[in-house]
């Protein structure tokens, strides 16, 4: 028996938790076995605290476990077991040191222990981590065995074995599809382990396995693995969520169709997203853009997905105003449908879905433009009136919108208006700012009736709101609020506008 040191002092500072260790002791026999039948040709036992792990048919020489950087690899990826550089030294110093395991590693015709020494370093003792080295009977299989492991330890190092790769891992549900580049799961109904690495942003619904291990979690029903993967920070114990977006894309690049749809239903609540710049390292929308287009690709596997969502319509980006305008009319019509929609990115166009304004087009849902006739336009003057008496100096009159009608009789809405943004905005007696400049108001052709009169002014008063923001803005809402109060407060304007527009309807049945 000799004893060697391995030239890492005991000081050494790094600190590896037991998952990590146990995950680079077990790394070792995972890279000399066929990934495919690691559960099939790994072999562990656990007895009188005591864990033994071995392979069968495999075996090398302990020389390489003296260097850093060191690997059995470098020369022969065939012949012997895993790597045996750096991982084992440093995961034997944190197991011997931190956590007080007694290490053996066996193979070939040899056996070691591993130790510490002391040695002179500028004439100063150090302690060094070692290895008493054995000649042993000659057997054709390599073995680590680790004491002192307690029952808690044993369940850890189980756990390990889920981090690594193979078709028959628990968390691994339903093949959908795998080859040389990786593979992809459906999850099962196995919880992933605490202490399995997790990225932070998406909890343990999905794995994400790199390199052969799991390295990350997903928030879909879905394991991804990504078989060439290089690691570059080895102390992270997971990937952070932009690394997972990551590897979504590079897999959405190599797998089938057929797998491309299930990925694509699983990943449903990002279909209507966009990047916000041109590169955003924390949007599915690539991901979503480049299942879509191997969706497509295949003509059965895009007809079975339009047959499942006969439903979804497309979002175009909007800037001009009528564009903007258009996507409000359609989107008033759509909240009156009783089919229920699904609202997507426009990339789904390539599968044949309308967008919503071709679809409330084909249903007549816009409003159908006209000016206002003669009758229309003395009601319009009526409702003028009362709002420039009720809301002197709440808003602007300067100059008044254009009359315009909405004649479509299925249009969803009574109102709309057309704003143009001021280039100087204006403060009102309510401290709110005008924003907008009213260029056309339109009002339902059925509100022109008799009794019409608290409709119609209702619907003109809540459209010139929109000279001070959009239906969700917080201006508009506290402009509604005001106008309501103002409305109250002034009912005789009211009455006298409601017996005008009465006298039109009457002079009209007399004529």
């Amino acid at each position: 028996m000799k004893i060697q040191s391995v030239n890492i002092v005991m000081t050494y500072p790094v600190h590896w938790s037991k998952y990590q260790v146990l995950r680079d002791f077990t790394q070792n026999f995972y890279d000399a076995v066929d990934h495919n039948l690691w559960r099939q040709n790994f072999f562990y036992d656990y007895m009188d605290n005591s864990l033994s792990m071995w392979i069968k048919n495999e075996t090398f020489n302990y020389e390489w476990l003296m260097h850093i950087g060191a690997s059995t690899k470098t020369n022969n990826s065939n012949g012997y077991a895993g790597f045996f550089g750096e991982g084992f030294k440093i995961a034997s110093l944190c197991a011997f040191r931190d956590y007080g395991w007694e290490i053996q590693m066996m193979s070939d015709d040899w056996h070691i222990d591993v130790t510490e020494i002391e040695e002179s370093i500028d004439q100063v003792p150090v302690r060094m981590l070692a290895y008493k080295v054995s000649t042993v009977e000659k057997k054709n299989e390599t073995k680590l065995v680790l004491s002192n492991i307690s029952e808690h330890d044993y369940d850890r190092f189980k756990t390990v074995l889920d981090g690594f790769f193979c078709p028959d891992n628990p968390i691994m549900g339903k093949e959908l599809w795998s080859d040389k580049e990786g593979a992809v799961f459906l999850r099962s109904k196995t919880p992933i382990n605490t202490d399995l690495p997790v990225t932070r942003d998406y909890g343990r619904k999905g794995a994400v396995f790199c390199a052969y291990q799991m390295l990350g979690t997903n928030p879909f029903d879905l394991v991804v693995c990504l078989h060439k993967y290089k690691n570059e920070d080895r102390e992270r114990r997971s990937l952070y969520a932009f690394n997972v977006i990551d590897v979504f894309e590079e897999i959405a690049q190599y797998v089938n169709p057929q797998c491309a749809m299930i990925m694509l239903e699983k990943m449903r609540r990002y279909w209507n997203t966009y990047s916000r710049k041109n590169i955003d390292i924390h949007s599915w929308s690539t991901t979503v853009t480049m299942l879509i287009m191997k969706v497509a690709y295949s003509p059965e596997v895009r007809s079975a997905f339009i047959k499942k969502y006969d439903n979804i319509l497309c979002l175009r980006k909007v800037n001009r105003i009528s564009e903007k305008n258009r996507r409000w009319q359609a989107r008033a019509w759509l909240a009156q449908q009783e089919k229920r929609y699904i609202l997507a990115k426009d990339t789904f166009e390539v599968l044949g879905y309308p967008t919503i304004e071709e679809e409330c087009d084909r249903h007549g849902g816009f409003v159908a433009d006209d000016n206002a006739d003669e009758i229309q336009k003395r009601c319009f003057m009526v409702l003028e009136e009362v709002c420039k008496e009720v809301f002197e100096g709440f808003f602007e009159f300067n100059t008044i919108p254009e009359r315009k009608i909405i004649t479509n009789s299925r249009a969803a809405y009574h109102g709309m208006v057309v704003t143009y943004k001021k280039k100087k905005q204006l403060l009102n007696v309510k401290g709110i700012w005008i924003r907008y400049d009213i260029g056309k108001l339109y009002l339902k052709s059925e509100i022109f009736a008799v009794d019409g009169y608290y409709d119609g002014l209702s619907t003109y008063v809540h459209e010139m709101c929109h000279s001070f923001g959009g239906d969700s803005s917080a201006s508009f809402s506290q402009a509604l609020t005001f106008s309501t109060e103002l409305l109250m407060e002034n009912q005789e304007s009211i009455m006298r506008g409601k017996y005008k527009w009465n006298q039109i309807f009457e002079r009209k049945a007399a004529i």
